[in-house]
């Protein structure tokens, strides 16, 4: 069985200090990558039949004022590409990307509060794509040649979103408490998540311990087929 690994990638990945990487000129000068992860990924990599992708909503896209111009969905696939190629340089290999710059009604509220507006073309309610939604994860499967009952998914990512992913692929969705996680209540969610989802939720510390994790996973029983929900 194909095993398919997803990482979100702002906070997950590489630094997040609410960039909206790609939005000035000197972004890659702010692509730094977090401890453990190129060393995760590489570990990673040494798994047979293992595959890694980056799945990450880039809401920024939408995002219509004046410092969120240069902030397209080119430069967004310039960014992941970016990241992609400086990680292989340190021999860390990532399969591909997939990112959705498609909003719902919820984000558009909090941006408006904020004094941001959203183009209109890019204001989908429920997108599939959008996360906790899993159509980015089932085109990961897709890009393949599987699809998601024929693939063991896990998810990586410092937000509930990420780990309700991982659930709704029908995998195992791994959070990576930062402080932002902390900060807004997602640690404490996922939780709560993780006693509804006993052996499908976990917390871990850093990205290593992450990897450790699915590691041990995969050492274990494999696991009967699993639906899919949406959370």
């Amino acid at each position: 069985m194909t095993i398919l690994v997803c990482l979100d990638r702002d906070g997950t990945i590489n630094k997040d200090e609410n960039y909206f990487l790609g939005s000035t000129e000197d972004w890659k000068s702010k692509v730094k990558f977090l401890p453990g992860v190129v060393k995760g990924i590489k570990l990673l990599n040494q798994i047979s039949d293992l595959e890694v992708f980056i799945i990450t909503n880039q809401a920024g896209v939408a995002l219509e004022n004046d410092e969120f111009k240069a902030l397209t969905e080119q430069r967004y696939q310039e960014v992941n590409e970016y990241i992609i190629q400086e990680l292989a340089k340190k021999q860390a290999i990532i399969r591909g990307f997939f990112g959705c710059p498609y909003v719902d009604l919820k984000y558009a509220e909090k941006s408006r509060q904020r004094g941001r507006t959203i183009d209109s073309k890019y204001l989908i309610d429920n997108h599939p794509d959008w996360k906790p939604n899993p159509g980015m994860v089932e085109k990961a499967a897709k890009s393949l040649g599987k699809n998601l009952r024929e693939c063991r998914v896990y998810f990586i990512g410092d937000r509930l979103t990420d780990v309700k992913t991982g659930l709704n692929a029908g995998g195992t969705g791994i959070l990576v408490s930062r402080f932002k996680t902390r900060e807004l209540g997602d640690e404490e969610k996922v939780q709560k998540l993780k006693l509804q989802y006993p052996n499908r939720v976990y917390i871990a510390k850093n990205f290593l311990e992450a990897v450790r994790i699915i590691k041990k996973d995969l050492e274990s029983e494999p696991p009967c087929v699993k639906s899919t929900w949406n959370l």
